[in-house]
């Protein structure tokens, strides 16, 4: 239904003399009116402004103060509009809308009536006033559909209660929790044309004072668009209505970001809803927008909480303003509580809360303790044992564990509670070849308890220990470092069964006691004498006073180096079947005595005796074949230390006593043979 009203506008000249003097928002909801009317002006219907703004933007702060004082005085100033802020880069449902939807290439844009124009750009206050305002009487001049839009929003009471209503096995520590974020939204459309219309219908969330987006002036962002409470098609025939009740609570709603962040926090005094009627037929341009401000003076609320195991419960709080009740004790387990409640906003008015129920848990003992090591009746144990045991609870509470435990087979004394695990160490080694018991309680953090069987265990009998091996230095090793640490295997087969070992040491065999009762399976000598035999073994004792005694071991200090290799010298060029003398000589760096192993190079080989350091050792040989040998010999010491090789190649020819006699035989039987060498020469 349309008016034709006579206004008188304020000349916008006004504007820059005192738009710096208005307050950004002392006065922002003041104006919000619910189904607020045309004035009696010749608009058509109320604009619709949909501005485009990200965080980041900074002329979008003259924009948005812009629309913020145009809609401060829009009754005084007869401006027929609502507007709506979409922060983009951080509202998915913004994004959509004006980047996908509305077309948005720039910020700040604001888009008027569906797009029908856009002013886009924001260099200063004054100026985006003025273009705005010229948009805004544009756009409600336009002719549009006959369209009446009638929106209500009534906020609710406590809801989203935790537990929630019917809820069974409910913990009995819970604490009950509830909002008030939710409310019913009523929005009717009514056809006045003679003929059918097709609409796009937009019921939009807004904060009147974002809590969470500021513009570059500092200043919250106002009517910040939330989520859709509709946004859908609508159609009907002439002189029709189509309606609809719609629940928006902000705990299921969120900005789609990543991570979502959900509108819980809201206040019925900070949220405006607003519709607005799209023509579908006329390029989705607006003809109609109304919208309604939540409440006025309504917030902050306070509650009185009823709770009880009778139905209707007892109150026991009231004007409390936490939305949570923690009852003092546990609640009892098996149990149908009641509980609801009442909201006072700001203004004295209640709404009363719907009833709710919920049943708590029941609770079992935990579960029977039964043995995992040892097992019951079990023998052989090791002295060292740990205990282990399963445990647990069917309800999933946390368990605790009283120990009893003690040798013999009567009961046994309590030794540790509270345990939360489920194993325990014995204090020291248990005895040998003894019989133990113990028995393990279970008890859940609610003080139910289940009490296990008694078992039994008897600990394995005692063997000496292990007799001492694998010496370091090794039994008969030569050319031992004079700074060696004796080093044995020992230990013992009983596990947990501590060894300690007497160490015999010295050149005398046997050697004698040097160390007693030590723990670790090494000793220091201190530093031995070069070139000398040490004689040792060792004793192991266990806790028991069993021993066994290991071998006497033997080794042989010295920093030895072997021989050089020998300097070969005799004749090279040899006669077969002739003897030869040669000779070896080669150095110990210990001076110590050598014998040299030579080999002829055929086949014959053969050692020497011992020589001082540095002797010549004279050696004769014959071969007795002709050919090419190579004489090979090296060095050994006193401590079986071989040197390298040296060596010598000599050389056997063919006999030339043979091819003289022939010559001479052939002088004689052919004389002239003799005269022409006798030229020759």
């Amino acid at each position: 239904m349309k008016r034709v009203i006579i206004c008188i506008f304020i000349l916008m000249l006004l504007v820059s003399t005192y738009a710096g003097a208005l307050p950004f928002n002392s006065t922002l909801k003041k104006f919000s009116k619910n189904n607020t009317t045309l004035a009696e002006t010749s608009y058509t219907h109320n604009v619709l402004g949909e501005y485009g703004t990200m965080t980041t933007c900074v002329p979008c702060k003259y924009a948005h103060r812009a629309l913020k004082y145009l809609y401060q005085n829009k009754t005084v100033w007869d401006l027929p509009f609502y507007y709506i802020t979409y922060v983009y880069d951080k509202n998915n449902w913004s994004y959509q809308r004006v980047k996908n939807e509305l077309g948005l290439q720039a910020s700040p844009t604001v888009f008027w009536d569906g797009g029908w124009k856009k002013d886009t750009g924001g260099t200063n206050v004054e100026t985006e006033m003025t273009r705005y305002n010229a948009s805004i009487r544009s756009a409600a001049s336009r002719t549009v559909k006959d369209i009446d839009l009638s929106l209500n929003v009534e906020w609710l009471g406590a809801v989203n209660e935790v537990p929630s209503n019917g809820a069974t096995g409910v913990p009995v520590e819970k604490i009950m929790r509830w909002n008030n974020s939710e409310f019913k939204i009523d929005v009717e459309v009514f056809c006045n044309e003679a003929g059918s219309y097709n609409g796009h219908l937009h019921v939009q969330v807004t904060e009147v004072e974002s809590e969470w987006y500021n513009d570059k002036f500092g200043d919250p962002e106002t009517f910040e668009f939330k989520d859709y409470a509709y946004n859908g098609d609508v159609s009907f025939s002439g002189g029709g209505t189509w309606s609809k009740t719609i629940f928006w609570d902000g705990c299921t709603h969120h900005n789609k970001d990543n991570p979502p962040r959900y509108y819980s926090h809201i206040k019925q005094d900070n949220i405006m809803v607003i519709a607005a009627i799209f023509n579908k037929n006329n390029n989705n341009y607006v003809d109609e927008v109304v919208g309604f401000l939540a409440g006025e003076g309504t917030d902050p609320k306070l509650y009185d909480v009823y709770f009880g195991k009778t139905n209707p419960p007892p109150k026991l709080f009231s004007n409390i303003s936490a939305t949570k009740y923690n009852n003092i004790t546990l609640l009892e387990f098996d149990t149908t509580y009641y509980w609801k409640i009442d909201t006072w906003n700001a203004n004295g008015v209640k709404t009363t809360g719907e009833l709710w129920t919920f049943k708590t848990r029941g609770n079992s003992p935990p579960n029977e303790p039964n043995p995992i090591y040892p097992q019951n009746g079990s023998t052989g144990i090791p002295i060292n044992t740990n205990l282990s045991w399963t445990g647990g609870d069917p309800d999933f509470d946390l368990v605790t564990y009283d120990l009893y435990f003690g040798e013999g087979l009567g009961n046994p004394p309590k030794v540790a509670s509270k345990i939360d695990k489920t194993t325990y160490n014995p204090p020291g080694n248990l005895n040998f070849n003894k019989p133990y018991s113990w028995k393990i309680v279970a008890w859940d953090v609610y003080g139910y308890k289940t009490v296990g069987d008694l078992w039994t265990f008897k600990t394995q009998v005692n063997l000496p220990p292990n007799a001492p091996s694998n010496p370091n230095p090794a039994n008969g090793a030569n050319n031992v470092n004079v700074e060696t640490d004796l080093v044995w295997t020992g230990g013992d087969p009983n596990p947990g069964d501590p060894v300690t070992y007497d160490v015999y040491f010295g050149v005398t065999n046997p050697p004698t006691k040097k160390s007693s009762n030590q723990t670790t399976t090494s000793y220091d000598p201190g530093t031995m004498i070069t070139f000398k035999k040490y004689y040792w073994y060792i004793v192991s004792w266990d806790k028991q006073g069993e021993t066994v005694t290991g071998p006497i071991w033997s080794f042989t200090t010295g920093l030895q180096e072997p021989p050089t290799a020998p300097e070969i010298n005799g004749p090279i060029n040899l006669i077969e079947n002739t003897e030869y003398e040669f000779t070896f000589v080669s150095n110990d760096p210990n001076n110590d005595d050598i014998k040299y192993y030579i080999s002829w190079g055929d086949g014959k080989n053969e050692w020497t005796d011992y020589y001082k350091s540095g002797e010549i050792v004279k050696v004769n040989h014959t071969w007795t074949k002709q050919g090419k040998y190579t004489i090979n010999a090296n060095g050994r010491d006193l401590f079986n230390l071989d040197g390298p090789q040296g060596e010598l190649k000599v050389n056997v020819p063919r006999n030339k006593a043979i091819y003289n006699s022939l010559l001479l035989w052939l002088l004689e039987r052919f004389p002239l043979l003799n005269r022409l060498l006798l030229l020759i020469k």
